[in-house]
């Protein structure tokens, strides 16, 4: 198949006008990076505020790990500025509308498909890679899990918080930020396949550190980055973010399952 992958949105070749709006590939990166941190610090920042005007004698680290409110409030607001930030950079720093970043019409039913096929297709390459890893890198630990944040759920409340602040905000932060920013502004500039491999790396690289501060969760990158291999296709296919956001969602699904089972 020759003919390139094409942003159904935005037209079918990567013009001088959408190169000068969205920047270099480098001032993207480094803007992603820049709205991540900053979404992570502002809202722990936020967070522990409250908490030490409200529970001035409790641990705040104790209080994140044991109450499920608060780390969803956490939760909550990380990914809100995330997707309050990328906005704002979008429209007024890019001078952009929402559509150059995947949100240039409604949901349609053919999300749904697109989602459902690009399902099967991620866990085809989970089952894949799976293997691989077994025969190519049999001392790599596939049993570790990640640190969710929600160590104890006490009643249904907590865990429909916990649901909601695993299942439901991080793909549409995340979405936003990565398929919907990142790889809009690195496909503005690069074909298909560069934007796709910078946009999974950098992924990847940030679930490396999901297993716990001194722990370097390689299953977990790895993982990642075949899940964002298959989001940035069905967004390059889609010309939307939704497809992209129901199977980070079904995955997340299917992880909170197993990990509260």
């Amino acid at each position: 198949m020759n003919k390139e992958l094409r942003i159904k949105d935005e037209g079918e070749h990567p013009n001088s006008s959408r190169k000068a709006s969205f920047g270099r590939p480098w001032v993207i990166i480094i803007a992603t990076l820049l709205i991540f941190f900053a979404s992570q610090f502002a809202a722990a920042l936020i967070v522990s505020i409250g908490l030490a005007i409200l529970r001035p004698d409790s641990s705040i680290f104790e209080l994140l790990e044991q109450s499920a409110p608060i780390q969803f409030f956490y939760v909550l607001t990380a990914e809100s500025l995330v997707v309050a930030l990328t906005v704002l950079i979008v429209k007024k720093w890019h001078k952009r509308s929402l559509k150059s970043i995947g949100f240039g019409r409604w949901p349609q039913w053919r999300d749904l498909t697109k989602a459902l096929g690009g399902a099967a297709a991620f866990y085809g390459l989970l089952i894949i890679s799976s293997i691989l890893i077994t025969v190519l890198l049999p001392d790599l630990d596939t049993e570790a899990t990640q640190d969710v944040g929600f160590g104890t759920l006490n009643s249904s409340l907590d865990q429909v918080l916990a649901f909601t602040a695993l299942v439901i905000f991080p793909p549409i932060g995340e979405e936003t930020l990565m398929r919907g920013y990142l790889y809009s502004g690195l496909r503005a500039y690069w074909r298909f396949v560069p934007a796709m491999l910078v946009t999974s790396v950098l992924f990847g690289i940030a679930h490396l550190r999901t297993g716990g501060p001194d722990v370097t969760l390689w299953i977990a990158g790895i993982n990642t980055f075949l899940l964002s291999i298959i989001l940035v296709y069905l967004r390059e296919r889609s010309g939307a973010l939704y497809a992209p956001m129901l199977v980070h969602a079904a995955n997340n699904l299917i992880a909170f399952g197993v990990h509260f089972r």
